[in-house]
């Protein structure tokens, strides 16, 4: 959703077959999750406040002819590449929240998963990372906890550094109170 004014392109990649059927359910409109409620929070956090209905269904329809444009593709962060469906391609701007410190049992897992996944990005191109800090679990609000792997803000940095990553760029977001780290950088 948040870049569907940014690029014309967008490709969506997971691990689990199960959330990758969720992704096409919504880019064929055939979901019945309603997405209005997250929209709503990414349109408030653009300035939009508040919206209306037809801009959120605007919205909506420029994400996923994005997704369309693009596509919907396994990804697994211990594989090179990371997204096999793009071949030899690298991107320009690649999220990844709250995914690679769930996928990694070790700091040297997790600097390799880095480093996996850089690879796919562009000399140029833009990273963003959404971490948890210093805690090795979370609950993702269903009564679900996930494992992590416990990072420090200055372990993810490093890997990042050792990736390739332009750390000077680095432009980041702590929420100290939720143990939570927001970042984006850029590829050297």
């Amino acid at each position: 959703m948040c870049f569907r004014d940014t690029v014309n392109t967008v490709y969506l990649s997971d691990y689990l077959e199960q959330n990758l059927q969720v992704l096409r359910q919504w880019r064929n409109n055939s979901s019945a999750y309603d997405w209005k409620p997250t929209i709503k929070v990414i349109k408030r956090s653009e300035g939009c406040s508040p919206a209306t209905d037809e801009e959120l269904n605007e919205t909506e329809e420029k994400a996923r002819a994005a997704v369309k444009r693009g596509g919907i593709m396994y990804a697994n962060v211990h594989d090179s590449p990371v997204v096999p469906g793009l071949k030899d391609r690298q991107v320009d701007i690649l999220v990844t929240i709250f995914t690679l410190e769930s996928a990694c049992q070790t700091y040297q897992e997790y600097r390799q998963c880095i480093l996996n996944v850089v690879r796919q990005l562009r000399s140029g191109g833009r990273i963003v990372i959404g971490s948890v800090l210093e805690d090795d679990s979370y609950n993702s609000g269903n009564q679900v906890m996930f494992s992590l792997l416990s990072l420090t803000e200055h372990q993810i940095l490093d890997a990042l550094g050792s990736a390739g990553i332009d750390l000077d760029s680095v432009k980041k977001y702590v929420l100290n109170d939720d143990g939570v780290l927001f970042l984006m950088a850029t590829k050297r």
